[in-house]
């Protein structure tokens, strides 16, 4: 019964948000379909039937993720900012209203949710879009994998805990930090959602890791054991903020 009110609860505030109607028509008709919402002073295109709009209005709306950010740096910073996993481009809009003056690096390793990026980052300037996977080693390419959790469940692990014997979708290329022309001093803040691919990031590339100041991750021990006492002892000598669910932040010791 709890979980029922919650559930229901959880529904009603998209409601509340976008209004009734434009909520029935995100509901129905067909799956994947675009449609366009304001959210948070921005226009944003969600694909219906999907996790998008609830992604959406965590990035966009309420209670911001990114206090800590400003807390750490001014509204001024200049540097760069990875988002990787960058879903439908929301969390990128969200990093931008707070930090205008700053480049952005958005990477998404699935085809289908780049669409969306392209569409919802189309006339946002100081931004760069790669096609691709962030990974710990240098590697041409690597295979995307079909958890069946959703749009937002795509994992570049070879056999997810949540899903073995996961399907391909397809072939995306691979990035290491050091292979997206910025310097790593410049890196200001990461930005980790990447379904367990945070576990050969963190085994294979702390030396670059430890140059970034302010890390943001959801790590997926669901996908692959080992993320979090990974991130856990990556961030020994870091202050650790736990954020809840699967969210921490690790900051940097002036």
């Amino acid at each position: 019964m709890v979980k029922m009110i919650d559930k229901i609860l959880h529904q009603w505030g998209k409601v509340e948000q976008i209004g009734l109607w434009k909520y029935l028509s995100y509901k129905t008709g067909q799956r994947g379909k675009l449609m366009c919402l304001e959210l948070g002073g921005h226009k944003v295109w969600v694909r219906k039937k999907t996790h998008d709009l609830s992604v959406a209005i965590s990035n966009l709306i309420g209670k911001s993720e990114f206090q800590i950010c400003r807390d750490y740096f001014s509204k001024e910073f200049d540097g760069v900012i990875i988002d990787a996993g960058g879903y439908i481009g929301t969390t990128t809009l969200a990093l931008r209203s707070v930090f205008p003056s700053a480049k952005i690096i958005i990477i998404e390793p699935s085809l289908d949710n780049l669409n969306s990026i392209k569409k919802n980052l189309f006339d946002i300037s100081n931004i760069e879009i790669v096609h691709g996977a962030l990974v710990g080693s240098e590697i041409e390419s690597v295979e995307l994998r079909d958890t069946k959790t959703g749009e937002w469940g795509f994992t570049i692990v070879d056999n997810p805990k949540i899903k073995t014997n996961a399907k391909k979708l397809h072939d995306t290329p691979a990035y290491t930090l050091g292979q997206l022309n910025v310097e790593l001093d410049e890196i200001g803040i990461l930005k980790l959602d990447i379904e367990g691919g945070e576990y050969d990031l963190l085994k294979n590339d702390l030396k670059s890791l430890k140059q970034i100041p302010v890390i943001l991750a959801e790590l997926h021990d669901r996908f692959i054991d080992g993320c979090s006492e990974l991130f856990f002892e990556f961030s020994s000598d870091r202050d650790l903020i736990d954020e809840g669910g699967e969210k921490y932040i690790s900051v940097k010791n002036n």
